[in-house]
């Protein structure tokens, strides 16, 4: 996008980076570390009210984080989970719901960490794949599942750790937890330097292995389990290379 069409803070944010992100890489890498976990909230629009009055609502309770869940339809039908993306919300499910209804099924979302009703500033693919256990647990076994973007890595990922369905619908996933850092590195105009030090930082934390272990590729492998990926040519967030691998 043009930088005349970004939110004041974000065009704030790249020129504090760009210009003093090269004199202090490594302090300026740390707040590029915590700023990745973070959460931004945006404000429902007003396509998504009808869905978000209509759900019957729920909390679960993961490991004291109080989930916000939504449930559509009744329950002696087969349910179908909506897993929103990063900064998204549950009711980001509303253009599904009636045909999803229609075909029989009851739907299912939440907002994850930090996101929608769900209180939190931040999560973590790890967090992710301990709601999808909980909301398991809660509702049973899903006859399907609907992602978006990083939710198709974080099925992926809890489907390693025990999370099963029987098929899957994946909207513009991330192939690769490189991709995601790379799309965070544009979107804040990181210098090298400054990159290269949150790099250290977060393989210092996480480990060198945990690239390969969240890989959306690497885990669909050795998933059997039928799906169907949908990605837009001109995806201007997730290239569309990303749901062909």
């Amino acid at each position: 996008m043009a930088s005349k069409k970004l939110p004041l803070a974000l065009r704030a944010i790249r020129l504090t980076y760009r210009t003093l992100g090269p004199m202090f890489p490594e302090y300026f890498g740390r707040r590029a570390y915590e700023m990745w976990y973070r959460t931004p909230r945006y404000r429902t629009p007003e396509r998504e009210h009808e869905a978000q009055q209509t759900a019957t609502n729920s909390t679960i309770d993961v490991y004291g984080i109080p989930v916000c869940s939504y449930e559509w339809g009744d329950d002696d039908r087969p349910p179908v989970l909506f897993i929103h993306g990063w900064s998204g919300r549950g009711t980001q499910v509303a253009p599904y719901i009636a045909p999803l209804l229609q075909a029989g099924y009851r739907v299912v979302s939440f907002d994850g960490p930090g996101h929608g009703q769900t209180p939190g500033k931040q999560t973590s693919i790890f967090q992710y794949a301990d709601v999808l256990s909980c909301v398991q647990q809660h509702y049973g076994h899903f006859a399907a599942v609907i992602t978006h973007s990083f939710g198709g890595m974080a099925l992926t990922f809890a489907m390693q750790h025990g999370f099963s369905t029987n098929k899957a619908v994946c909207l513009c996933p991330h192939a690769n937890f490189d991709r995601i850092i790379t799309n965070f590195a544009e979107a804040l105009a990181l210098p090298d330097s400054v990159l290269d030090a949150m790099t250290r930082r977060f393989y210092t934390t996480h480990g060198h292995l945990l690239k390969e272990l969240v890989a959306t590729e690497r885990n669909a492998a050795n998933i059997d389990c039928p799906a169907l990926l949908i990605h837009d040519r001109d995806d201007p967030i997730v290239a569309w290379q990303d749901g062909e691998k």
